[in-house]
């Protein structure tokens, strides 16, 4: 027996996986279409597998770590959809830095890095320790948006990598458990016919250009999820 999408039900299946998505625009879909976005893809997915799934989205547009930081100590309604999660991915860090490219300075890059490296921790506390959730938490890396001969390319992933580095450093050492997607890493370089791959991704070689995924990129960033999921699960 099948649901309207295809996917085939279980009777004998009593278990409902609660999949909560947190972070910014990246994660609420922006750039796809309809704002269909990896985190609805990823649920479909989840889908197939062997779970009936509840998704709760409670990105927001435009957030930062500290914007995050803030949800989690203060809507009550985050705070109740991050308790009941099974499942928790967390798109975050890009606004930090994103907001910078329209004029780029050091400063402001500087500023969204120091800002993330002291959230970070914070809200990782306050999923584990305060909402005290035991949910497996996946994280995605932010990826460079620029082409790949684009001349600021190396020093905007500077800053991007440091921000990929807090995530990926407290991945292993942290207490708050929680497993990385390396979105940085695939988006990265080109495909084998010379192409970069954030044309196909992203919608920042288009006039004006968009940092956010297009579809393919939801796609990718889903399939990455997967890959993570099913390695760990």
């Amino acid at each position: 027996m099948s649901d309207k999408h295809g996917h085939k039900s279980d009777q004998h299946q009593h278990h409902t996986l609660q999949y909560t998505a947190l972070g910014d625009s990246i994660a609420f879909g922006v750039g796809g279409t309809d704002h269909y976005g990896y985190v609805n893809y990823f649920r479909d997915f989840l889908a197939t597998v062997c779970h009936r799934v509840n998704l709760t989205n409670r990105a927001v547009p435009g957030f930062t770590s500290t914007d995050l930081l803030h949800q989690l100590q203060q809507d009550s309604t985050a705070r109740q959809a991050i308790k009941k999660a099974n499942l928790i991915t967390i798109s975050i860090g890009g606004g930090n830095l994103f907001n910078c490219l329209a004029t780029p300075t050091p400063a402001c890059f500087e500023n969204g890095v120091l800002t993330f490296v002291e959230d970070w921790p914070r809200i990782l506390k306050e999923i584990r320790k305060s909402i005290r959730s035991r949910a497996k938490i996946l994280v995605m890396t932010v990826y460079n948006p620029l082409k790949c001969d684009d001349p600021n390319y190396n020093s905007i992933d500077f800053f991007i990598q440091q921000i990929n580095q807090v995530i990926k450093k407290r991945e292993n050492r942290s207490k708050y458990q929680y497993k990385v997607v390396n979105v940085h890493r695939d988006f990265r370089g080109t495909f084998t016919d010379g192409r970069c791959k954030v044309c196909t991704w992203t919608h920042f070689c288009e006039l004006p250009p968009n940092v956010h995924p297009t579809d393919a990129g939801h796609l990718e960033i889903a399939r990455l999820h997967e890959l993570k999921f099913l390695k760990h699960c």
